[in-house]
């Protein structure tokens, strides 16, 4: 029976307590770590502006390592999800063997980039006196040469973690963030700070206690999947069995290979632009840092709406189930939208406030507000064509995704800020305000996309020929 009128796009109680199943334990385990981010970013901000830019800085370098690693592992979760709507054993472990090896391989890789050119990507974003570039610098370069630590325990338990979540166990990367975030809390109060008879380390204390808290959250997804075989499926002989197919392996390949060029592009993109702004000042960095920061605790809520549609109508489509999936796909996104709407009213009501617990001057955290405003009123939209992106993905439309994503923010959003920034008067606010307005056009594009069903597309069939052919 197809729904009509206004409930086309509103789902009954069956569907929101669906929708929540799966939405609200990564709601709740990003808000947590966000927040521990947000207390750690406010304790590292009490030491000064040039500690708390350096770790600014360096983050911009592993935000792109940790999307890099969203990308590596998004590919074979499409297949996760579908296989495991479809019931198929095999190839679902198959799947996550080939997560597994790619993320462990890509990470390694972007350890060799950090160690031997850190210091040069780091300075990319630094403008300033030499003496502010200096402070700034030895901040980033102490931060960073401890946070190489945590790669690899990060990449391992992002491969379990989403493993887990397409397993319909949701709960358990969630237990796991929140006992990373602990340790992470606990230690920072002790090492930033020279607590409990411990050395004062500043932001090198911030980076040692996020790698132990790295550790932490691995063991516990890593454990417990091996830990409850007949539960999850993946880890039980996950080494032994036929191997994968041909015609497997080369399907994950061909769809993930877009989508880790999206993710490392978009971020390189974000990263970009990050930069564009900076040229504005030491000031305009630090206050960005500050608006990211609030920014990241509540736009997670509304961008895990577009997981839970990547899982859901995933596994429908795997299932066979293409008109329910159609219809929860949209149904998703108005949901998604809507709860990016209630977000972005308390980011605005937040927007003085939050600048004022950052021991920096008072320009910075003006700038930061307004900052703060202009990503609020963005974020309805931001939200939309993240729907839209995850829609595509889904059914396995990686190339579709890439052209949507990275190819956009390289050809549109880059060129517009940098002629804002460069080649106008404009303060930062209203600069980053219209750049990031460019937007509209990509949800309009993803609108089209999605209500032409060209996502719509079952990949389970791969694997039922992977286990007849091994």
């Amino acid at each position: 029976m197809h729904s009509t009128g206004i409930h086309k796009f509103i789902g009954d109680r069956r569907f929101y307590r669906r929708a929540l199943s799966v939405a609200l334990p990564m709601m709740l385990q990003n808000v947590v770590t966000n927040f521990v981010n947000l207390l750690d970013n406010v304790m590292v901000g009490q030491t000064g502006t040039a500690s708390m830019s350096g770790v600014a800085v360096i983050g911009q370098l592993f935000f792109i390592f940790n999307l890099v690693m969203f990308g590596t592992v998004a590919g074979p979760g499409i297949f996760c999800a579908q296989f495991w709507g479809a019931g198929d054993e095999r190839s679902f472990k198959a799947a996550f063997r080939y997560k597994l090896i790619s993320g462990t391989a890509i990470c390694l890789v972007c350890m060799g980039v950090f160690a031997l050119f850190g210091e040069r990507l780091a300075g990319l974003y630094v403008t300033g006196t030499p003496e502010q570039t200096a402070l700034v610098m030895d901040s980033a370069m102490g931060y960073l040469g401890i946070m190489l630590w945590g790669m690899l325990p990060f990449a391992l338990s992002q491969a379990y973690a989403t493993t887990l979540r397409e397993a319909d166990r949701a709960a358990v990367p969630m237990i796991a963030s929140w006992a990373a975030v602990g340790v992470n809390l606990a230690l920072n109060w002790v090492l930033i700070f020279g607590r409990l008879g411990a050395p004062a380390m500043g932001v090198r204390g911030a980076a040692l206690a996020t790698v132990i808290s790295r550790f932490a959250e691995a063991g516990v997804n890593i454990l417990w999947s091996h830990r409850h075989k007949n539960e999850v499926l993946f880890t039980r002989r996950m080494w032994q069995g036929a191997p994968m197919g041909r015609a497997l392996l080369g399907n994950m390949t061909r769809r993930s290979i877009p989508l880790i060029l999206n993710e490392t592009l978009w971020c390189m993109g974000e990263a970009t632009l990050t930069q564009i702004y900076s040229t504005r000042g030491i000031s305009v960095m630090a206050a960005m840092n500050i608006a990211f920061v609030l920014s990241d605790l509540f736009t997670t809520v509304a961008f895990s709406m577009g997981s839970t549609i990547g899982i859901i109508v995933g596994q429908a489509l795997g299932a066979g189930q293409t008109e329910q999936a159609v219809d929860t796909d949209r149904k998703m996104l108005v949901l998604e939208v809507a709860v990016a709407l209630a977000i972005a009213l308390g980011m605005m009501a937040l927007s003085g406030l939050f600048p004022r617990f950052y021991n920096t001057t008072g320009d910075v955290r003006a700038l930061a507000g307004g900052i703060i405003c202009a990503m609020a009123a963005l974020l309805p939209f931001n939200a939309l064509s993240n729907g839209c992106y995850f829609t595509m993905r889904s059914g396995g439309k990686t190339m579709v995704t890439f052209l949507f994503d990275s190819c956009f923010t390289w050809a549109v959003h880059v060129p517009v800020a940098w002629i804002l920034i460069h080649g106008t008067a404009l303060g930062i606010v209203a600069a980053y305000t219209l750049a990031g307005a460019t937007v509209l056009v990509k949800d309009a594009v993803g609108l089209v996309l999605v209500k032409k069903r060209y996502w719509v597309n079952t990949l389970s069939g791969a694997g039922r020929e992977k286990t007849e052919t091994a």
